[in-house]
């Protein structure tokens, strides 16, 4: 496997890395399941099979991210959402629960720990994303795993876009919702 990775060109590090991860066996998987939650210091038996998967050029500051990301994996393989508030809204209509409400807006405060003192990884942001990633799972609903490291790797900006994508997303009302009320205003006029 280390040939194939010292070979492929490093256009969209994304791309490559998640498809790597489709590619796994169960029991591959599974190591990095188990490593859900740690980071690479915190790692036990997954560095390896890590560092064999991640693609040549990815910064240094983004590894945590990535290993996040690569432990998360293997706990949800529905048919994705278009971005993680999605995902989370599609967990809050199956559900009908409003607990899910609280969880987003927890996840949406939350922030990554600073690994080494300028890495992002671990820390609250980390375990809220585990455990929203298992609900969704549980309820059968999908994560875009590219769209969600794309976005993790962005998490952190001053300008908080992703955030604001993920709560319009969740938060946001659909276009069908807007013409039912608009439906109901008309007709009680």
């Amino acid at each position: 496997m280390s040939e194939a990775i010292a070979t492929e060109p490093t256009t969209d590090h994304v791309d490559v890395f998640v498809s790597r991860l489709a590619k796994l066996d169960r029991g591959d998987l599974a190591i990095l399941r188990r490593n859900a939650g740690r980071t690479l210091a915190e790692t036990r038996n997954a560095a390896g099979l890590f560092y064999r998967l991640l693609p040549l050029g990815v910064p240094e500051r983004d590894e945590e991210l990535y290993f996040l990301l690569a432990t998360l994996y293997g706990l949800n393989d529905h048919k994705p959402e278009k971005d993680f508030g999605a995902t989370m809204r599609a967990v809050r209509v199956k559900t009908g629960r409003e607990s899910v409400d609280r969880r987003m807006a927890i996840l949406l405060d939350s922030e990554f720990d600073l690994v080494d003192g300028f890495r992002p990884g671990g820390g609250e942001m980390a375990y809220r994303l585990r455990q929203c990633v298992r609900l969704a799972a549980s309820e059968e609903v999908g994560v875009d795993w590219a769209v969600l490291l794309r976005h993790l790797l962005r998490w952190m900006s001053a300008s908080k876009h992703v955030r604001k994508q993920w709560a319009r997303s969740y938060y946001g009302r659909l276009p069908e919702e807007t013409s039912d009320s608009q439906n109901t205003k008309g007709g009680n006029s």
